[in-house]
């Protein structure tokens, strides 16, 4: 099997679990008796009109099949630095084609109307009309119908020198967008693979025309192939070949008229095209940016839209084009709709946590419970906060056995259904981990054997009475809080009363932390996030920089090691989203590392979710930063601000960046939000996930 296709599954649109069907198809990759693929002609003969009816009947039974196949394991292709596919952003691709009107000064105006709009890529298109028609046709025109009239003269006239896509392929690489190119003819493909596209565009006209999908798949660069007017079984032929051919390929759904009135336009078919398990787009010839927007919203990867300066100028595609203003519009609101899509992924937001605790309810003792009762619905009441185990498993409650004794009220746990987990972690990590406590959990959380407490702290915790009534062998992390006096902690401030009090503050916490290091292993680890955070505006970085440079060198820092937290594009405080501005980037942290001699607490999610913000890689960002990393908090990341979130469940590829950490020898802890709740049940579930990395 290719590395492009994951081969199709029961439901799929040809599965050759259906014998009618296998005994009919003439096309592509087919099971044999053997269960392993064997190939067809590429070219093979026409169906007769009997085999064309058993295959259109099949073809309405697999329509009708659900492809069960997770999104995860979905088809992807790369153009460029792009990834195309579900769950990634709409490759939106702005199509000049001969909107140009064969004036090259215009083709560059387009160009940049496209790089303002912010999309992907621009494509044209190539023709060598000596290749593409009779001689007859283009030396008589007039013998001909009345389109090929019209038609004919303007491919003359629209057709740039091979120099000009030249200069137009540089231009484009100077302002950072993509060039793309549909080659109507074999010598056009020639031409377009001599000068390096890092894909082809396949028009719809052209779906059926096996030669060319033959010679432009020899290239081995990914192709874009439209589906409009063509035959369901032209299009079955078309996917057996590239498939057969291996090479990356993607399907737009496409109405090949102009313009294409909503009612004809049968967005339905991205998802039938879908079911071939390759990345699915829409080419639009729509009048307008609703379609497209529908579009993506179905799950088109790609959007192709003509173009224009003008919708008044002469020629054919000018009046279904879009001009400057609504090509804007039209990438603005994909990106809006793209963030909507999100993943397939389930998670619960922090909002939905708290609602959760807030509005949900818990299996509670109805009444005074002793241990080895065996429990009975009418011991069992469901009230809320929804802090204990979920009312969805009274069945697996009822008839088990307590191991403990329950109060009236009391919450029911997991640990009461599915009994107390054997969790030994004494050797399954390399390096020292930990866990976070508050001061009232830790007796709890040393049970689970960490070898680092991290205390969080809230500005209230400083009116505690905190005196540990021992030893410790549990080296100690102390998390500065990140409020104060109802305002935000914020060592950048441009407000000189707002940077003050948080100097005062993460004194305190360091005079806190001296008073009780004496109770734990060598020497404490102060964590304390810079702040550098706004409601909408943009901070100075060089203020910010200075700013926090002032504030650590007024802190007393001696008796405990100070670590400075990176942090994220677009943190939540006070039930709301703020601005990051400083502090998240790996040369503001080497910056600040250098010139202080400070190190950090890297915050795995945060960085995450800044490089998913700025589009940059992970691995390349933790490479970067680790050499000033002595901690680390390891967390998923969803998305922008999603951050937090329980190993596995996020966008974090763990198995790609954990080899990262193999030569780490500093501490660690898992910071999952809302972890602590249950006995540290987040805490410990992701402590369980990480075990198998070598950390």
């Amino acid at each position: 099997m290719h590395p492009h296709s994951k081969g199709r599954q029961a439901g799929s649109p040809r599965s050759p679990s259906n014998k009618a069907f296998s005994t009919c198809l003439n096309t592509g990759a087919v099971s044999s008796a053997g269960g392993k693929r064997r190939h067809r002609p590429l070219f093979p003969p026409s169906r007769s009109v009997s085999s064309q009816r058993v295959c259109s009947r099949n073809s309405a039974e697999r329509d009708r099949m659900v492809l069960a196949e997770t999104a995860g394991n979905a088809v992807t292709i790369q153009i460029g630095k792009r990834t195309i596919g579900p769950e990634h952003p709409t490759y939106i691709i702005a199509e000049i084609g001969i909107n140009h009107n064969g004036d090259p000064d215009l083709a560059r105006r387009l160009i940049d109307t496209a790089v303002d709009a912010k999309v992907d890529a621009v494509k044209f298109q190539k023709r060598h009309l000596p290749s593409l028609y009779r001689e007859d046709v283009l030396t008589d025109t007039l013998k001909y119908e009345q389109h090929f009239q019209y038609m004919i003269p303007i491919l003359k006239q629209v057709e740039l020198p091979e120099e000009e896509f030249i200069d137009l392929k540089r231009h484009c690489e100077e302002r950072g967008l993509e060039f793309l190119c549909t080659p109507f003819d074999i010598p056009s493909a020639d031409f377009l693979a001599g000068l390096g596209v890092n894909g082809f565009k396949i028009a719809s006209a052209d779906l059926s025309n096996l030669q060319l999908l033959d010679h432009v798949s020899s290239f081995g660069k990914p192709m874009l192939v439209s589906t409009g007017m063509s035959y369901w079984q032209e299009i079955e032929r078309a996917v057996d070949l590239l498939e057969a051919k291996e090479v990356p390929f993607a399907l737009l759904h496409c109405r090949s008229v102009y313009p294409v009135w909503p009612r004809e336009v049968n967005l339905r078919m991205i998802n039938r095209l879908s079911r071939f398990g390759h990345p699915v787009g829409y080419s639009g010839h729509d009048i307008g940016i609703i379609i497209p927007l529908i579009a993506s919203s179905m799950g088109a990867s790609i959007v192709e839209k003509h173009i224009t300066i003008d919708r008044k100028m002469a020629g054919p595609d000018h009046k279904i084009s879009l001009e400057p203003h609504e090509l804007k519009r039209l990438v603005r609101d994909i990106r809006v709709a793209d963030q909507a899509m999100g993943k397939s992924k389930r998670f619960l937001m922090r909002g939905e946590i708290l609602n959760r605790e807030l509005f949900g309810k818990s299996l509670t003792a109805a009444r005074e419970i002793q241990k080895g009762t065996r429990i009975s619905s009418q011991m069992v009441r469901t009230r809320g906060p929804g802090k204990g185990l979920s009312p969805s498993r009274i069945a697996d409650l009822v008839g088990k056995k307590i191991n403990r004794n329950l109060k009236e009220g009391d919450y029911f746990l997991d640990e009461d259904v599915d009994g107390p987990c054997d969790l030994d972690f004494h050797n399954s990590f390399r390096t020292r981990w930990g866990l976070i406590s508050r001061f009232g959990d830790l007796e709890e959380m040393l049970g689970y054997g960490p070898k680092v407490i991290e205390f969080h702290l809230a500005e209230k915790d400083f009116h505690l009475e905190f005196r540990p009534e021992r030893k410790y062998t549990q080296e100690l992390i102390v998390h500065a809080p990140e409020y104060i006096d109802g305002k935000l902690f914020d060592l950048c401030s441009g407000s000189e009363e707002v940077r003050s009090a948080s100097v005062r503050l993460l004194q305190k916490t360091v005079d806190l932390c001296k008073g009780i290091a004496p109770c734990f292993k060598g020497k404490p680890k102060i964590i304390v996030h810079p702040g550098a955070m706004s409601l909408n505006t943009k901070l100075n970085g060089k203020r910010l920089h200075d700013a926090l440079l002032k504030s650590l060198a007024e802190v007393g820092s001696t008796a405990a090691e100070v670590l400075l937290e990176n942090l994220p594009p677009y943190p939540w405080y006070f039930g709301g989203q703020w601005k990051g501005n400083y502090f998240m980037d790996a040369e503001s942290i080497r910056s600040v590392c250098e010139h202080t001699g400070l190190r950090i607490c890297f915050d795995l999610s945060h960085a995450a979710l800044y490089c998913n913000a700025k589009e940059k890689d992970l691995s390349s960002f933790i490479e970067e930063v680790l050499p000033f990393v002595r901690h680390i908090h390891f967390a998923d990341a969803y998305g922008l601000d999603g951050e937090g979130v329980s190993i596995g469940e996020g966008d974090i590829d763990f198995d790609r960046i954990m080899p990262l950490f193999a030569s780490y020898e500093g501490t660690w802890v898992p910071e999952i939000w809302r972890g602590h709740l249950d006995k540290g049940k987040g805490f410990i579930q992701a402590l369980i996930r990480l075990k198998q990395y070598d950390i």
